[in-house]
């Protein structure tokens, strides 16, 4: 607890979550609905917190393992994190559900195939311009970006001309 409010100090995997939420832009409520197992917006909060109730009169809250790995899954925490944490088995939970999603991911259909190898080559090109750390957020951003709709096509020539190697990004919408 704070000496100073008596407000009990988020553990520190509920602060790792917290950052890797609010670094994907979403509210607790928003990341409780994207985790695919059962948990609102309010439980959310208080795993992060780390208690539950009124200050002064508050309880303790440490996620179950299982809960604690589909957060960190829905907010892209690595399960070397959870390690770092103190939170070894949750990290095992989080290593197997990247296991079975990446298992799902390969018996579908490779929807880059379409692309062809010279596109495709275009885009890891294109991704290689960022530091590796960054790639696979950037991916899931413009993902995110792509399926919101806002990046719709605008049949602009210019902005489907391709762009010279060096330049910078230029918005033409």
């Amino acid at each position: 607890m704070s000496p100073e409010h008596g407000t009990p100090q988020p553990a520190p995997e509920g602060e790792l979550i917290r950052l890797a939420r609010q670094a994907r832009g979403l509210s607790p409520e928003e990341a409780a609905d994207r985790t695919p197992i059962r948990i609102k917006g309010f439980r959310w909060r208080q795993i992060e917190n780390g208690y539950k109730g009124k200050i002064g009169e508050s309880d303790p809250v440490r996620a179950p393992d299982k809960t604690l790995a589909h957060m960190a899954f829905t907010v892209g925490v690595a399960p070397n994190r959870l390690t770092e944490v103190g939170r070894e088995g949750a990290a095992a939970i989080l290593r197997e559900i990247q296991i079975q999603r990446a298992g799902e991911s390969a018996s579908l259909p490779d929807p880059l195939a379409a692309l062809g190898a010279e596109r495709q080559r275009i885009i890891v090109d294109m991704l290689k311009q960022l530091p590796p750390e960054d790639r696979g957020p950037a991916l899931r951003r413009l993902a995110e970006r792509v399926e919101s709709g806002e990046l719709e096509e605008s049949g602009d020539a210019e902005a489907d001309a391709p762009q010279a190697p060096g330049q910078p990004y230029r918005h033409t919408g």
